[in-house]
């Protein structure tokens, strides 16, 4: 019984451990890479080498102000980080282009509401999966900074 009892736990405290040592080390991958975007900032993909793995980068910036929620702004932000990834991996040709309609609103007596759409086509011959979000921030001009990642082999 103390023998099936002592491998329960120490089957639970390896697990605890093993999960935490991950987190640790998506956190250390997390900041290094904010160190080195605030260093010299780019935009797209990378590939980044660590002591003992290659993780592909696609960092994008985007205004907070062109989106009504957050979710449309990660929403957005995540198809960029696969277009980007797509034509790093693929040569996927995308194009981005921005509407700006401007219709008159009855509710404020007429005056002009701007609404801005922006389109993303893509024609590509391959598709990047598994790109997760590692961290997210404001840099100094008070853009939103994601930082999409994948283990690369």
């Amino acid at each position: 019984m103390r023998k099936i009892l002592s491998s329960i736990i120490i089957c639970c405290i390896s697990t605890v451990i093993y999960a935490q040592s991950f987190d640790q080390e998506r956190i250390a991958l997390a900041k290094f890479i904010e160190r080195m975007y605030n260093n010299s900032p780019f935009e797209g993909c990378r590939i980044v080498d660590d002591y003992d793995n290659s993780y592909l980068l696609s960092i994008v910036e985007l205004d907070k102000s062109k989106y009504k929620t957050a979710s449309v702004m990660n929403r957005v932000a995540q198809v960029k980080s696969q277009r980007n990834a797509g034509e790093f991996f693929n040569g996927t040709q995308s194009y981005s282009e921005i509407t700006i309609r401007t219709p008159k609103s009855k509710e404020k007596g007429g005056a002009e509401m701007s609404e801005v759409y922006e389109i993303i086509r893509a024609n590509s011959t391959g598709f990047v999966q598994q790109l997760a979000l590692l961290s997210s921030f404001i840099n100094n001009n008070g853009l939103i900074i994601f930082i999409f990642y994948k283990k690369v082999n």
